[in-house]
């Protein structure tokens, strides 16, 4: 029973790794070591002897543990918490799993602990994480099966199942229920939209851009290389010079962080962009941000459904992007933005801290006298930025309370957040109204696919700046610094590797690969209502009700299943047989060989009889053989395994006449 337990228990422990990883990736540093310890501990436990924790201690453990996780989230409210005391409880709960019951509970809530990760990320490496956690779980639930079954039934065998056996027979078990998961994926009706929701006071933002822009906010986004959108345009893709993804725009500055404000977010825009022969029509499909802005290419013309427009003409969702979304856009760049200013956004586009940044103010006010020229104050900016030792860089200086002028006159080096900032700040010390604008900049063409990737790695600020009869004007100040920023990416404005993995062979081979990401996004991820009740076009039905779906879907099964039956019925795991009876399967044979006729229905006896009756003076050699085979299989086993195995291999019987 100890070999059936030891085989048990460490693929309980091995499924429950396995579906932790995605979610310890993301967990602060702090609640790792509360994951990894008590599976440890569990796996020490099982090949050392240990019993359980005792209840105090165990009672002592969870509660410490619980407090530090309600320390690190804030409370035990979003996705991410919940999910991390889902994980932490079921890592304690090795503590006292010492009974099959347990175990069997363990491994399967890790399969729920597995599906939660799917709130977070639904790419195709999600599908290979799945399939193993569910063969590790089906190999796991295998072995407590097996031993539970056979508790107090006495060893008659040594036949043992092979590791090879056991996730071969998983694997088989998960292809013959996938016809069945591709039937309901297929013709299970959809609604126009999810059956549950999580409240938005629950969600947790993913990686992206954020609500606010501080030094160092974006240059964070630089080391992410997952895509954030990919854009499939219908006529023409403008020039990478020209790809300014618009976002979050910020009015608001407090000395070092920029906000948007109330009126920016929910003021709509007084009028919408003319569709004009030159504007350019697309389609973006956008990951998840857990945030409601879109994104697009200056000016939107169109309002996707569930959309709206903003004052500084962000494109808004109603609902925050909790899931895949794909929607037709069309961009006009000729428009003019708000060729008459407000007084009240100018008043906003031109606000500052007091007792903020004096040097920068210093040098303003000389430069505002000597260049009075709103047009030319800006290329007098520009111009500095471009001929002073100002550098783009991953690593730049922490900066203290007046971060502008540490900026401009201490440390020089920045990311693109840095020099947006500043600029802005110059210009509404000069009395231009500016703000900041945050989004991507650029994007990498797939030939493959015909589509432009746009990755977090993209992620960008630049200024807007109001002049008159021109309206608000894109100035981006970084490209002044670094012009390969914005005419060749991100990735090749800076000099080195931002890591080890960070070759541009290995970058393009992922740009590349995206094409099947994108195809997985296509036919799975945003398979919906719409796909759904078009399926059977091809068959002349061109869209399916429900009953209909119910219809053939019941339909299906039941063929499956007619189909499938005899096949499960079966399956057989494939198992080592027994070295013993290996060895009297050799003797029969060479008692065949020798004319003595066997079957394999006959007791070791009745073939003993029928050898003696034919071979004469070998009939000892036989009966010995006889005698060891009995002892090796029923008695003490292993002892008498080389005995048989030797007499087995000596016995060469002569032919015998029929």
């Amino acid at each position: 029973m100890k070999a059936r337990r030891q085989a048990a228990m460490p693929w309980v422990m091995i499924t429950l790794a396995l579906a932790v990883i995605p979610q310890a990736a993301s967990m602060p540093a702090q609640m790792i070591p509360l994951i990894i310890l008590p599976i440890a501990w569990r796996w020490a436990a099982e090949y050392r002897g240990w019993g359980p924790v005792p209840l105090p201690l165990r009672i002592a453990v969870t509660g410490a543990a619980v407090l530090v996780l309600v320390v690190t989230y804030g409370s035990l409210f979003g996705r991410r918490a919940a999910v991390s005391l889902l994980t932490l409880m079921l890592a304690l709960k090795l503590l006292e799993t010492f009974r099959v019951r347990d175990a069997r509970i363990v491994a399967s809530l890790s399969l729920f602990l597995c599906g939660t990760q799917f709130l977070f990320s639904q790419g195709m490496t999600m599908l290979l994480y799945a399939a193993a956690v569910m063969v590790s779980a089906l190999v796991a639930l295998i072995y407590l099966q097996r031993q539970e079954a056979f508790v107090g039934v006495p060893r008659t065998s040594k036949t043992r199942h092979s590791l090879f056996s056991e996730l071969g027979y998983s694997a088989r078990l998960l292809l013959m229920a996938a016809p069945a998961a591709l039937l309901l994926f297929l013709l299970f009706p959809r609604w126009s939209s999810p059956l549950w929701g999580v409240p938005e006071t629950a969600l947790d933002a993913k990686t992206g851009l954020s609500d606010s822009m501080s030094p160092g906010s974006i240059q964070e986004l630089f080391m992410d290389d997952s895509p954030a959108f990919r854009a499939d345009f219908a006529n023409r893709i403008p020039e990478q010079t020209q790809m300014y993804w618009r976002g979050p725009v910020f009015w608001a500055f407090d000395g070092r962080e920029w906000r948007s404000t109330f009126y920016s977010r929910n003021v709509p825009a007084e009028e919408k962009p003319p569709i004009t022969p030159r504007s350019i029509r697309y389609t973006v499909q956008m990951e998840p941000t857990e945030q409601r802005w879109l994104f697009a290419l200056d000016y939107p013309a169109i309002l996707p459904r569930g959309t709206g427009l903003t004052m500084d003409y962000q494109l808004m969702s109603r609902r925050s992007v909790t899931r895949l979304k794909s929607y037709e856009m069309v961009s006009n760049p000729q428009f003019i933005d708000s060729p008459r200013l407000k007084t009240t956004h100018r008043a906003a586009a031109l606000s500052l801290p007091d007792d903020f940044n004096p040097q920068t103010r210093e040098l303003v006010n000389q430069w505002r006298m000597e260049t009075p020229d709103d047009t030319e104050f800006i290329s007098r900016v520009l111009a500095w930025f471009n001929q002073e030792e100002f550098s783009y860089t991953l690593n730049p200086p922490p900066l203290s309370r007046h971060t502008v002028d540490d900026f401009l006159f201490e440390t020089r080096s920045g990311f693109c957040e840095h020099y947006a900032s500043a600029f802005t700040v110059m210009m509404r010390m000069a009395g231009i109204p500016a703000r900041v604008v945050t989004g991507y900049q650029g994007g990498w063409y797939n030939d493959f696919g015909n589509y432009v990737l746009v990755r977090q790695s993209d992620a960008h600020a630049w200024t807007e700046a109001w002049l008159p009869g021109a309206g608000w004007t894109r100035v981006d100040p970084t490209a002044a610094v670094a012009p390969s920023r914005v005419e060749r990416g991100a990735l090749d404005a800076l000099s080195g590797r931002r890591h080890f993995l960070d070759y541009p062979w290995l970058r393009d081979f992922r740009n590349g690969f995206d094409l099947l990401q994108r195809r997985w996004n296509d036919w799975v991820i945003a398979f919906g209502l719409d796909q759904q009740s078009r399926l059977f076009r091809p068959f002349g039905m061109d869209r399916l009700t429900p009953s209909q779906l119910v219809g053939i879907l019941t339909l299906g099964i039941a063929v499956l299943a007619a189909f499938m039956m005899p096949l499960i019925l079966r399956m057989k795991v494939r198992t080592r047989s027994d070295p013993a009876l290996r060895q009297w399967q050799r003797f029969r044979h060479k008692l065949e060989r020798a004319g003595v006729g066997t079957e394999a229905s006959m007791t070791p006896d009745e073939v003993l009889r029928r050898a003696d009756a034919r071979l004469g003076a070998q009939s000892e050699h036989a009966r010995r053989i006889t005698r060891l085979y009995l002892e090796a299989r029923y008695g003490a086993g292993d002892p008498r395994l080389p005995a048989l195995e030797n007499a087995v291999r000596g016995f060469r019987p002569a032919r015998q006449a029929r």
